[in-house]
Order: structure tokens, then C-alpha cells, then sequence
């Protein structure tokens, strides 16, 4: 009989028990991925498995979900151009099944209820007209097959009908966030995207809907939108908010030229970082400051605030996440994961990693071995713990 031997940091009694097998969660992605594969065509197939959502290893706040290439929005601060995407979108190429194929076949990833975090919105707006359909597909297959904690961002309005659709799509299982960052420079800021206006009339609709949804104070950009801070967070609770997400800029040589071009003073961002951006490089802008004097004013009208888009998804799926700052944050209640630090040798024997031994740390988990790293990252979303990889 195999001996669980309980992995978490939180020491807290009455604690729910989450035992994870990393033969049991492997074998969930290969019986998805092969569900999946028997509907699609060979073409398809293939399609799927050279796209990029197959082969990404995903970031601390888990994979990011293209629904488009592009946004036409092009907000004045956004960094998509310095990364290559342009300010004209377009649909992304793979159907609902592909889409979940590929990231089902992605040996970086974690599936079902406690996996891998989805994120939608990166390098797009989900909600443009071209793409807004797409947005709603993957979300359908995402749902129905992976199952995984997913979470979506958006500047875009959505009316009741979109809302409604959304909550039956994802079968009342989203994490939402909608962006307002300016009230008063939202025509140089956001110039082709819909009104703050618009998209507190969003909020209320997510609301009615039946969704916990987050106001997204992101960028926070010094000297020109953090004072604003407190109207916003002010008309937002008048629409059901009760929960902030915030988060820093990042800078690169166009933005600044960008910025200043459209008469904004970005004195106060030049102070706060270390260099001048080369090229496209991007510099995030220092606002820990700034933070701290938006948790008070956030304190003042009983709003929750995040600091990390993960933090939220997180509690609103109750799912542990793999970063140590998850205890910090308190993302997750009273969840205690427990695992089989042999089994992980034995997972790892049939996969033809020869490993020395495994150091099982309460905020980490050391694998002195030839581990490469997408096994790396799915043990990580699995086990739900800082997976360092010792190869010498």
C-alpha cells in the first residue's frame, strides 16, 4: 500500500485533504488528449500539435490562451508590439477541439479541476468583434474537456445577452477581471477601446450574470493614473465590486516615446527604473509605493486587493498554485496537499529520468537529476510546490 506523505505548507487543522498521484494525473492527460484527438482529422491533428499552446511552458500565472494574434485596441502603454504582435487582430487559426488538444498534449501542463491555471486575454482582447465568437468556442471546449481553472481579462463591453452566454459557456466556473485604469485619460490612454463607462455597465452585467468579478487597476502608471485610484474603486463598489487587482507597468523605449507624444509627463516613471529601455526591451516600473498607499484607500471601502492576477484565480477556483508567496496571500482555503515522494521516483524512473534523490522541502521540492524542463513545470501545477531542478 502506497504512504502519502503530506506535502503542504499550510499547517492548519481541519484542512481539506488533496491527494495527489503523478501516475493518476498523467494518465488523465493522455485519456483527454486521446477523447480529443478522435474527434479531429489528421490535418487537424498536426495543426494542433506544431501550435505554440502545445509547446509553451507556461508562466507562474499559468498558460496564457491566444483566442487572436493582434488587438485593435492599441492602447498607448500596451507591450504586444514590442513582442511582435501588431495592432490589428485577427482570429486565432485552431477550432475549440484543436485548441484543446494542444494544450492537452502540451507535456508542460496539468489537467482537470486542480491544474494547470488558464489565462485569456494576454496578447489580445478576447472580446473584439473578429474574435469574440473564438473566445466563446474555446471557452466551450475548454470547460468541457480540460476542466482546468481558467481566468479571462477584458476592456471590452459586454452586454447581458454576452454576459449570460459567457456564465452558461463556462457553466458559472470563470475568473473575471475587467480593466479600468483612468477615467480622466482614458481618450489618450485607450483611445479605440470602449468607455470607462461602458465598462462599468460591464461589471454590472457580469454581476447579474452571476459572476464574482474583479476590477483590473492595471498599469498603474506614476504620476499619471495611480491618484485616480480612489474614484475609480469609488464608482466601482456603486456596480458590486468588492474585490482589486493591480499590477506595474512595463516600459520599453516605444512606450516612453508613446507616452510623451500624446502630452503625458513620465517624469515620475523615468525615476523608477533602473535604466532607459534599449530597443524593445521592458523594464517594469517600480510602484511598491504606490501599492502600499492603494491598500489603504482600497481598506477604506472594504475592497479586497490582489497583487497578482494568479492570487485570484486561485481563490476563485480554491486551487493551490506552486509559488511560496500562495501562503503569503492566503489564496487558497484550508487545502492540504499530500503526495508520495516515492511514487514522484517511480514517475520519473518510467519516463527515463535517472534521479539521485529527491529533497522534499515545506516550500520546495529539490530533484538532483537529468529532469528536463517540461516535466519540470508539470510536477510544479501537479503537486502544487517550487519544483528545483539540481542537474549536477
Amino acid at each position: 500500500m502506497r504512504t502519502f506523505i503530506k506535502g503542504s505548507r499550510l499547517k492548519v487543522s481541519n484542512m481539506k485533504e488533496l491527494k495527489i498521484s503523478v501516475f493518476k494525473e498523467f494518465e488523465r492527460k493522455k485519456s483527454i488528449a486521446t477523447k480529443l484527438q478522435e474527434t479531429l482529422l489528421s490535418s487537424e491533428v498536426e495543426e494542433a500539435k506544431n501550435d505554440w499552446h502545445a509547446k509553451r511552458i507556461p508562466r507562474p500565472c499559468g498558460l496564457t490562451v491566444h483566442t487572436g494574434i493582434g488587438c485593435d485596441y492599441a492602447c498607448t502603454y500596451c507591450y504586444i508590439p514590442d513582442m511582435g504582435f501588431p495592432f490589428k487582430a485577427k482570429p486565432y487559426p485552431l477550432s475549440g477541439k484543436q485548441l484543446a488538444y494542444a494544450i492537452s498534449i502540451n507535456p508542460a501542463i496539468s489537467l482537470g479541476n486542480y491544474g494547470t491555471f488558464l489565462a485569456f486575454g494576454s496578447v489580445t482582447e478576447p472580446f473584439l468583434n473578429i474574435s469574440k465568437y473564438k473566445t466563446f468556442e474555446y471557452l466551450k471546449y475548454v470547460t468541457e474537456f480540460l476542466k482546468n481553472p481558467t481566468q479571462i481579462s477584458t476592456k471590452s463591453y459586454l452586454s447581458k445577452e454576452d454576459a449570460f452566454k459567457l456564465k452558461e459557456v463556462v457553466k458559472g466556473k470563470l475568473s473575471i477581471l475587467v480593466t479600468i485604469i483612468t477615467l480622466k485619460h482614458h481618450k489618450l490612454l485607450e483611445p479605440k477601446a470602449p468607455s470607462p463607462r461602458e465598462r462599468f455597465e460591464t461589471l454590472e452585467n457580469l454581476r447579474k450574470a452571476g459572476f464574482n468579478h474583479v476590477l483590473f487597476f492595471r498599469p498603474i502608471i506614476p504620476g499619471v493614473n495611480d491618484s485616480e485610484f480612489e474614484s475609480i474603486v469609488s464608482e466601482a463598489v456603486s456596480y458590486g465590486v468588492n474585490r482589486v487587482l493591480v499590477g506595474s507597468l512595463r516600459v520599453s523605449r516605444r512606450i516612453l516615446m508613446k507616452l510623451r507624444s500624446v502630452g503625458l509627463n513620465v517624469s515620475e516613471i523615468e525615476k523608477r527604473i533602473p535604466k532607459e529601455p534599449k530597443g524593445k526591451e521592458q523594464i517594469t516600473v517600480k510602484t511598491y509605493d504606490i501599492k502600499l498607499r492603494l491598500q489603504k484607500v482600497a481598506e477604506k471601502y472594504g475592497v479586497k486587493l490582489y497583487y497578482q492576477a494568479c492570487q485570484v484565480c486561485s481563490e476563485d477556483f480554491n486551487v493551490p498554485c506552486w509559488m511560496p508567496c500562495t501562503l503569503k496571500y492566503k489564496c487558497t482555503r484550508g487545502i492540504n496537499v499530500i503526495y508520495d515522494v516515492n511514487e514522484i521516483r517511480e514517475f520519473l524512473k518510467t519516463q527515463g529520468f535517472h534521479v539521485r534523490k529527491i529533497v522534499d522541502k515545506e516550500f520546495s521540492m529539490e530533484i538532483h537529476g537529468n529532469i528536463d524542463k517540461y516535466t519540470e513545470s508539470f510536477l510544479r501545477w501537479v503537486f502544487k510546490k517550487k519544483v528545483i531542478v539540481k542537474k549536477h
